[in-house]
């Protein structure tokens, strides 16, 4: 189903992320439709209370006594407005309404002056400080909130504690800008369980979430670039893996889904603010503002973050041997090309041998400290309104804005003459250069903003719970070159200089003097050559579901998913002293995906539930036609084609609770989807006669449908000791996945062209792949003394087999090591998936992750720390296994006010401040000529100690 995606991308290029992640194995589940409510009773003094009486009424009515930990929970709860209440013994009865939308945990004490009145019940829309998972999916939370105000700014740390979720990001193959691999620009995909970004599904209140990449939309079904939000608009998130059975949608999920929330109602009116410093030197504010006014709540964020970003700690340069960006003039003379654009840096007039790269010819610059400075803000506003008990509505709000320099895209090069070199410039010396020789050499400034709008209102209709919730998420990119500049630099090698810039420069009426330059410093004066890049692109969603009781014990309902996705508008210009030029980019893709569900579940019996869904989905892709697409340009010659595809997909998840103290959770589910009818019968046709690159689809009768089955078992338990233990095991089985697999048929064999390349492609079965983790967490958390935690998880995508002839292009023999006969070689069996395959990602899937945490507490306020992280083999910076420790402090300064501070990467491993500058020695899957693509380490970031303000009224 998401073969087409790729097309739109990378032409020719079947990617083996279509191959793997076909729609029959999505599977995700953000528990909405039925829900847990969880909770604890304590007295005035924080004590818990054993044996209190908690009860629920409204769309089902429970009730339940506390354990002696004075925790208690109701699972399958029906969507809707409750009335809860806590009795305990000598200390009287007090009800609030609570509203559930989704699991739910609570915290109920009572007041120090009254005998029969709460002090507090603290709401959150999900399980973020709960701990004890009692749905049929395995489940983490992260409190964003808190992270926010201790000055955290980016997603990637956040996902790198989390064993089992991997950042793979860039988008589409773009590599790491150099110094802002960890500024607010870097792209931020996320893996779950192994699969690939754009089957690891970013929701908000689950409705999916499709944003692109930087300086670029990501293709229809592309993923999420979590970069582009703000982390402190929202309060809290799910990582949930597996595949379920209880949620809305499960479109590009395979693995499982990342589930942001909006902050719910507040209780009462409350401040946070909090100041830091950031690890470049620069400052981190967030503020936070919660009212409650009768019917009404708000909750009000905002933060910035000013920072100078990474100090350079290697050499800008820019290589030239051609007539691009070249100077305009050198110390205010006009300079000029001689012999491609230099004497070499032999210091030998003539002197035409050797490598570009190698610097042997050629002029260079070098030595500019670029800015890596970057500003954001960016927040969130939530108004939630309880119009009558049956009733709420709320609204929710939020957007970033980050203005940064771009750099372009760098590579690491180690300065390496010939032996006859005499030039200045020390042999060894390393150099950041452009990756691609059209890259301007000047930084750009860029902006990336970012808004979504969602509305929902939940109501009691009849017994039961209606939802409709709307969703406008909308990423503007922009890129703005410099043009004309000067600046001081030192030049390595020769040119021509003129006294005068008319008549040309080098021309037979002002002849150039030859020059040699050896180190010179020298005031550069570049060409008026500057760039404009502006992009837009938008989704839609829309959410409706029904959900009624059946008896005491049942529930049953549907729901309705309908998603939109397009890169409405999007232009490029270019300008320089001679031209000017303004293309308009035709949007490259479009989606648009509705998803049908009917669900029955309930509790069998007083501790089990069970929940079965029936997914239909339906799916409808705009892309490229396959005949006559070339990769070079990302168009076709005979426009674009619509794609539809259609799956079945059944889930089923169940609970069992033993006991307060354990509950033992699985899902299963499996997918069925036809071949499109497009894929069956190809798209013969001919190719035009001045096309640069050809292709032919040919027919496949023999395709087969796609199939899946994926699993999850786990379970959660307390220890003694306040200890909370939780295990997951994970499997997704994909057979016959669809694929494009394209072959290189000779120049001019092609019908109706007999000069361009001629390629052919088809569809075909894969085989069998897998997707499996395996996750473990135990955390100790107490108010008062040491506290602990351990997370570790396993993870490993493969490729099990492959059909017979999957590599060979007939009659020859596919040769790995020269390229030569092969098809298909950049799908290897065995291997953990790695970055750069199909030129989707330069991330990678890590085979283990972990994350552990100790300390002492002495209040909320104050404690000290230390967490230790271990990033596993393929990691995502790319370096071999290592772990890096961060530290805590925290000391309360006043009732309201506490200082924290924070180590960062208290050891200094990998703690440059360049990022993507060293290369590795790791290597990703064989690319289409049977080569390693080679990695380049990214840096972790610098040692650094940052301090944290925070205050609370």
């Amino acid at each position: 189903m998401t073969v087409l995606k790729s097309i739109s991308r990378a032409g020719i290029i079947a990617t083996v992320l279509v191959v793997l992640l076909s729609s029959t194995a999505r599977a995700q589940i953000a528990p909405t439709n039925s829900a847990a409510l969880t909770g604890s009773v304590a007295d005035s003094a924080g004590k818990p209370i054993a044996d209190a009486l908690v009860s629920v009424s409204g769309p089902k009515s429970a009730s339940t006594r506390t354990d002696a930990r004075g925790l208690f929970a109701f699972i399958g709860l029906p969507l809707g407005i409750y009335e809860l209440s806590a009795a305990a013994a000598g200390l009287g009865t007090a009800t609030r309404s609570v509203v559930v939308t989704g699991d739910t945990n609570v915290a109920i004490q009572y007041e120090a002056t009254s005998q029969n009145g709460l002090k507090t019940i603290a709401t959150v829309s999900t399980r973020a400080n709960a701990g004890f998972n009692v749905t049929s999916a395995s489940v983490t939370q992260v409190n964003l909130t808190e992270r926010a105000f201790q000055g955290e700014t980016q997603w990637r740390k956040i996902l790198e504690q989390i064993p089992g979720i991997a950042q793979v990001g860039p988008l589409n193959g773009q590599r790491v800008n150099a110094g802002v691999a960890l500024g607010p620009l870097q792209p931020m995909q996320i893996s779950i369980n192994g699969t690939f970004a754009y089957e690891s599904a970013v929701l908000l209140d689950n409705m999916p979430l499709i944003s692109g990449a930087n300086f670029g939309a990501a293709p229809a079904g592309g993923g999420t670039n979590l970069a582009a939000y703000p982390l402190n608009g929202f309060s809290t998130a799910d990582i949930v893996r597996g595949p379920g059975a209880n949620a809305p949608t499960i479109v590009d999920s395979v693995g499982g889904s990342f589930v942001l929330h909006s902050p719910g109602p507040v209780q009462n009116n409350h401040y946070n603010f909090s100041i830091s410093s950031d690890p470049y030197g620069g400052f981190v504010a967030n503020g936070r503002a919660a009212v409650r006014l009768n019917k009404l709540s708000a909750v009000l964020t905002y933060g910035v973050n000013d920072s100078p970003g990474p100090v350079n700690d290697t050499s800008f340069a820019y290589h030239v041997n051609t007539g691009a960006f070249l100077p305009q003039t050198v110390n205010g003379q006009a300079f000029a090309c001689i012999n491609s654009c230099g004497f070499g840096l032999l210091n030998k007039p003539g002197f035409t041998g050797g490598s570009s790269y190698g610097f042997s010819q050629g002029l260079l610059f070098c030595c500019e400290q670029n800015s890596t400075a970057w500003t954001v803000h960016g927040g969130s506003l939530a108004l939630n309104y309880q119009a009558s008990p049956a009733v709420n509505a709320s609204l929710f709000y939020a957007g970033q804005n980050v203005q940064s320099q771009a750099n372009g895209s760098y590579y690491t090069w180690t300065f390496t003459p010939p032996a006859a070199y005499s030039g200045n410039l020390a042999p060894g010396t390393t150099l950041l250069l452009p990756a691609f020789d059209n890259e301007g050499f000047l930084p750009a400034p860029t902006q990336q903003a970012s808004s979504l709008l969602e509305e929902k209102i939940t109501a009691q209709v009849g017994r039961g719970v209606l939802q409709l919730a709307a969703l406008q998420n909308r990423l503007f990119v922009a890129f703005n070159a410099s043009g004309q500049s000067s600046m001081m630099l030192q030049l390595f090698g020769g040119g021509g200089l003129c006294a005068t810039s008319t008549p040309t420069c080098g021309s037979a009426g002002n002849p150039a003097t030859p020059t040699v330059f050896n180190g010179t410093p020298a005031l550069v004066t570049f060409i008026n050559n500057g760039s404009q890049f502006h992009q837009t692109s938008a989704n839609r969603d829309l959410l409706m579901s029904y959900e009624t009781p059946i008896g005491e014990n049942f529930h049953a309902g549907l729901s309705y998913v309908k998603s939109y996705y397009d890169v409405p508008s999007s232009n490029k210009s270019l300008q320089n002293d001679v031209q000017t030029s303004v293309t308009v980019v035709t949007p490259d893709s479009s989606q648009g995906t509705g998803e049908g569900r009917v669900f029955v579940g309930g509790n069998v019996t007083p501790k089990t539930s069970v929940d079965l869904s029936m997914y239909f989905a339906n799916a409808n892709y705009h892309v490229p036609n396959p005949v006559g697409f070339s990769s070079a340009t990302g168009t076709s010659t005979n426009g674009w084609i619509d794609a539809a595809y259609t799956y079945a997909a059944p889930r089923l998840g169940i609970v069992w609770r033993p006991s307060p103290l354990l509950a033992i959770r699985g899902a299963v589910g499996g997918g069925f989807a036809e071949a499109p009818l497009s894929n069956l019968i190809g798209a013969n046709g001919t190719c035009a006669p001045a096309a640069t690159s050809c292709t032919v689809a040919l027919q496949n009768p023999n395709l087969q449908p796609e199939r899946a089955f994926a699993f999850d078992l786990g379970t959660d338990m307390r220890l003694p000791g306040s200890t909370l233990l939780s295990f997951d095991l994970y499997r997704a089985n994909l057979f016959g996945q669809i694929f494009n697999s394209t072959t290189f048929g000779g120049n001019g064999t092609c019908p109706g062209n007999t000069i361009a390349p001629c390629y052919t492609s088809q569809f075909g079965n894969l085989g069998y792949s897998r997707f499996e983790a395996a996750t473990l967490a135990v955390r100790q958390d107490v108010p008062k003394g040491v506290y602990w935690s351990a997370l570790a998880g396993l993870t490993r995508g493969y490729v099990v087999s492959v059909p017979a002839g999957f590599y060979d292009a007939a009659p020859a023999t596919c040769n790995f090591s020269t390229g030569a006969g092969c098809k298909n070689q950049y799908i290897v069996p065995g291997i953990n998936f790695n970055g750069n395959i199909g030129l989707q990602t330069t991330g990678s899937i890590p085979y283990a992750q972990g994350v552990a945490t100790g300390g002492y507490r002495w209040s909320p306020q104050k404690y000290v720390g230390i967490t230790g992280t271990y990033y596993g083999n393929n990691n995502t910076y790319f370096w071999p296994a290592f772990m890096a420790f961060d530290g805590q402090i925290s000391y309360p300064l006043a009732p309201q006010a506490s200082v924290l501070f924070r180590f960062e990467n208290i050891t200094g491993i990998h703690g440059g401040s360049v990022q993507q500058v060293t290369p590795d020695t790791i290597t990703a899957a064989p690319s289409m000529a049977g080569l390693p693509y080679a990695l380049y380490a990214e840096q972790l970031g610098p040692r650094a100690l940052t301090l944290t303000l925070q205050t609370r009224f």
